[in-house]
């Protein structure tokens, strides 16, 4: 006796369902993903330091000295002599205003100092430097990474 045989179909993929969870997913990353501020692309090596201390948490200007002795504000390169002047422009509009020295270490201390003068004449007495933390060796304290070092200023005579 022969027996009738259904007819199976074939299993189906239901796709919407897995579009619209797709879609919950991309959105979810792109409102959490963390834009950075992009920073000047230069070739600097930063110089070690014993004595790091925290990055404050607002973004302050940054100047940059290359090793050939390239003097760059933010991304925009400057005349060294002009620096001074573009400083005490910035600092008369907010009275807060940090700048944060990156020099390579291999920049020259002639333009280091010519740097810090311009920042002094602009009233910006607190010019920090960006420092690599040295290894620690044996019985020094551990420091935290890559942050910028405060310089004080000197006392005038």
């Amino acid at each position: 006796m022969q027996f009738p045989r259904k007819q199976r179909r074939s299993p189906a993929l239901n796709i919407i369902p897995l579009i619209d969870v797709l879609v919950v997913l991309l959105i979810f990353y792109i409102a959490t993903t963390v834009f950075k501020k992009a920073q000047h692309k230069l070739d600097i090596t930063i110089p070690t330091s014993k004595h790091v201390t925290n990055a404050p948490d607002t973004q302050p200007s940054t100047i940059y000295l290359t090793k050939d002795g390239t003097v760059y504000l933010d991304d925009q390169l400057v005349d060294p002599d002009l620096l001074g002047d573009m400083l005490k422009t910035k600092k008369a509009a907010n009275p807060d205003y940090k700048v944060f020295l990156k020099s390579d270490g291999k920049s020259t201390f002639d333009m280091m100092v010519k740097i810090m003068d311009a920042a002094r004449d602009a009233g910006i007495d607190n010019l920090q430097t960006y420092a690599t933390p040295a290894a620690a060796g044996p019985g020094s304290p551990d420091n935290s990474p890559s942050a910028p070092a405060p310089i004080p200023a000197p006392s005038n005579p």
